[in-house]
């Protein structure tokens, strides 16, 4: 697959395979800039959570090479400085300091997802630097702090849109949920998830975490202690590498209930490693059908394929927008206050992921989408269920 295939190089030769794609025919006229403007990126490349970043870093400069094609932004190239945190949410805080510092960037795009993004809310106040975070889906990111954005779905947003979705859909009322307490964006997904649930009529038969009490994984136990309560439903706030386990442990132990996850389900890794136990299984996504006629989101589908990635995914879709998003801010000025307040004034932009509205608090309002897992052609794939609108 295209994502084991990256893992085997540096970051510079990563970012290198990227741009040896992307380079212009000989034959093509290449626009001319007047300038550069640089935005610096701090992603995962490598670590426990690096499916996510490679997935985002894919989309971002895909986005890139295509506003460049395009004449760039005000007649300017857009570049990113490119860091790799490390799947460290402390790396990612002395990445943004150092290309503040360093490269004077007006702008962040990441850190990609919660706890990076939670660690990054005191840097970017303090150098007063825009944050713009693909990934990040806990309330509290951006609220209060006037320099930091998210582009994905809060925790509140996914928990809702699923609960409803299961119990309009399948008649669910009772539910046990996993989450994996090393994480605070799993810690207050579950919590938001229990009180959702319990806000709609539900009844909660189980809460529990896959780290035991030595400090070890352990996706067994607290499998079998749910599936003796018998809920209706199973939803897991985890991320890819433990998704695919509890799926897996879920078939082994002969566990049939159903099971759903987070817009961190709808991930490559997870329809490739999970097993057949997936299938039936829902999850939170930010992507459309490609037959739908919907021609941002084909753009960016028809654009991925042709950069080389086999399944874009959510993450490459989110870390599309987010350029997107910077590239329509940055017409106001290239300062950080007039790319903070560019962001702030959009409306209804149609992007890949949905029409998307920047709220005051640095939260987007844009469509979320329920797939549900099927067996198509001897693979996995997510398929569209519904589409909730804010």
């Amino acid at each position: 697959m295209r994502r084991a295939a990256v893992c085997l190089f540096a970051v510079a030769t990563m970012v290198f395979g990227v741009i040896a794609r992307f380079a212009v025919a000989e034959d093509a006229v290449e626009p001319t800039f007047s300038g550069d403007i640089v935005i610096g990126a701090t992603f995962p490349l490598t670590g426990e959570l690096e499916n996510y970043g490679q997935s985002a870093y894919y989309g971002a400069n895909t986005r890139v090479r295509m506003l460049n094609a395009a004449g760039g932004v005000n007649g300017k190239r857009l570049v990113l400085e490119w860091r790799d945190n490390g799947s460290n949410p402390e790396q990612a805080v002395a990445d943004i300091r150092e290309l503040v510092e360093t490269h004077r960037v007006p702008a962040v795009l990441g850190p990609l997802l919660s706890d990076s993004t939670m660690a990054a809310r005191s840097i970017a106040e303090e150098l007063k630097v825009v944050v713009l975070s693909p990934l990040a889906s806990i309330d509290a990111a951006s609220q209060g702090n006037p320099w930091v954005f998210r582009v994905g779905f809060s925790n509140t947003q996914m928990a809702s849109g699923m609960i409803d979705f299961q119990m309009r859909s399948f008649g669910v009322k009772t539910c046990g949920i996993l989450y994996d307490s090393r994480h605070t964006f799993s810690n207050e997904l579950s919590r938001v998830f229990a009180e959702t649930f319990a806000e709609r009529g539900g009844r909660v038969v189980g809460n529990y975490s896959i780290m035991n009490d030595a400090g070890e994984k352990d996706y067994a136990t607290p499998l079998r202690a749910l599936a003796e309560a018998k809920p209706d439903l199973i939803f897991s706030a985890s991320y890819a590498l433990e998704a695919t386990e509890i799926v897996r442990t879920a078939g082994t132990l002969g566990i049939d209930i159903r099971l759903c996850g987070p817009d961190t389900w709808d991930n490559e890794l997870v329809y490739d490693a999970s097993g057949t136990r997936l299938v039936g299984t829902a999850v939170v996504s930010a992507l459309f059908e490609t037959s739908f006629n919907y021609r941002p989101f084909q753009t960016f589908y028809t654009a991925m394929e042709q950069a080389g990635m086999d399944f874009p995914d959510a993450q490459a879709a989110s870390a599309y927008d987010a350029v997107s998003l910077l590239a329509v801010a940055l017409e106001k000025g290239e300062s950080s206050e007039q790319i903070r307040e560019g962001l702030l004034a959009v409306r209804r932009l149609a992007l890949a992921t949905g029409r998307v509205t920047m709220g005051p608090n640095g939260n987007v309002q844009k469509p979320l989408i329920i797939r549900i897992v099927e067996r198509r052609n001897n693979r996995l794939l997510p398929v569209f269920a519904v589409r909730i609108d804010p």
